[in-house]
């Protein structure tokens, strides 16, 4: 396959997997902190390595025109960075369900305390403050948790898929 065809489908590749980032959040925008993005990150991570960080931050942008809000964009900028570094810092023998499960789990539950830099800088929080907001939000936190627990069983199915796909291209 000519160089030229490879770098336009992996550009429509991107683009695709930024939109079903967004569509799968906002599909489950009425369950609250219950989302697919975690899981969806991770397995585009896995599979792709770097090139995950286009479809994230493709997201990220699109998160940032529909919901134009500085703080929330701000939080996706840097949080799912993170949660992009954990999965890339995964050895290739780890990369299994019960790593998936426990990045996901974990991250869920921690979202709050790395959501709450933001907070703090915008709206001027001191440490009693920042831990104030970090404590307020652990019940939303244990739901994303949940959340992610429950979704991350999806991880290795999709990297199965995206695989898969990667090979019929070739």
């Amino acid at each position: 396959m000519k160089r030229t065809s490879r770098r336009l489908l992996a550009l429509v590749r991107d683009g695709l997997f930024a939109a079903i980032l967004v569509v799968s959040k906002e599909m489950l925008a009425f369950l609250p902190n219950v989302e697919i993005v975690t899981v969806l990150l991770m397995a585009y991570t896995t599979v792709y390595r770097f090139r995950a960080l286009v479809p994230l931050y493709v997201f990220v942008l699109i998160e940032a025109f529909l919901y134009p809000s500085v703080i929330s964009t701000l939080q996706y900028a840097y949080v799912w960075l993170i949660l992009w570094g954990l999965v890339m810092l995964l050895p290739r023998k780890w990369q299994r369900l019960p790593a998936y499960v426990g990045i996901g789990t974990l991250f869920g539950l921690a979202f709050g305390l790395l959501t709450a830099p933001v907070y703090a800088v915008y709206f001027g929080l001191n440490a009693t403050g920042f831990w104030t907001y970090v404590v307020a939000g652990l019940s939303w936190d244990v739901t994303h948790a949940i959340g992610n627990f429950a979704m991350a069983f999806l991880t290795p199915v999709i990297c199965r898929v995206l695989r898969t796909l990667e090979k019929q291209r070739e």
